[in-house]
């Protein structure tokens, strides 16, 4: 049985359609709830694949948040071992800021429904080349990053260049959040709703619901598409060995 390990920052930002995809198939699913203080193993060395979800906090704020340090330097040990990581919105960054690109504040919030626009290189990549040219995700967010030395683009935004890399065969990091459900963005903009009021002009959380009724079904079949080469791809599956 495949071993995962996956950080939480914050209880409301859940694996969500990664855990649909994972339980079924033979994946056995531990969670380190940093927000909880649980405490981070010694080594990556003993499992098979790597996430870090997403969180309010900015990847340097360390003396408010003490595990972001030794979080990342877990990262930073997986990725030399070879293994297969995920990271998602802050858990990107914590991957570029493991891989020592500058992590910071973007030109303005990111929340809702966006186009990505992939890139010229993701027509090549494993787990990206048969994903639809312009697939709309869901964002939420306020950084961003530097492409990380020797990481190869995927995916941009309108507002965001850097919404995706690759770094190797076996590290992806995902600015957007590929594994939401209708059920968790609606979580979201409860627990938002202050951010949403202080962004010029505020965004609509009844129009993101709204759109959630469109565009989530295709999300999921997005994710599934993303998921299968993440998680089953022979390339990555060697990575693990």
């Amino acid at each position: 049985m495949k071993r995962v390990l996956v950080f939480r920052h914050v209880p409301h930002e859940s694996l969500g359609t990664i855990e649909f995809f994972l339980n079924p198939r033979g994946f056995q699913i531990e969670f380190v709830d940093l927000f909880l203080k649980q405490p981070i193993p010694k080594t990556p060395q003993e499992f098979d694949f790597i996430i870090a979800m997403g969180g309010p906090m900015n990847v340097d704020e360390i003396d408010r948040y003490p595990f972001l340090k030794e979080e990342r330097e877990f990262i930073k040990q997986a990725i030399g071992l070879g293994k297969p990581v995920l990271g998602v919105c802050l858990g990107a960054q914590m991957i570029a800021r493991a891989l020592d690109a500058r992590v910071y504040a973007g030109p303005k919030k990111e929340i809702g429904w966006y186009p990505l626009h992939l890139s010229k290189e993701a027509t090549e990549d494993p787990v990206f080349q048969h994903l639809e040219a312009k697939p709309t995700v869901f964002q939420w967010h306020g950084d961003t990053f530097d492409l990380p030395k020797g990481a190869v683009p995927l995916a941009a935004s309108d507002l965001y260049p850097n919404q995706a890399f690759r770094f190797g065969t076996s590290v992806y990091a995902l600015q957007f959040h590929v594994e939401v459900t209708a059920e968790m963005i609606q979580d979201w903009l409860l627990k938002g709703a202050d951010e949403l009021k202080s962004i010029q002009p505020p965004v609509s959380g009844k129009a993101i619901i709204h759109d959630a009724r469109w565009y989530e079904p295709c999300l999921r079949s997005l994710a599934d598409q993303i998921y299968k080469k993440l998680f089953q791809s022979p390339v990555l599956s060697a990575a693990r060995h």
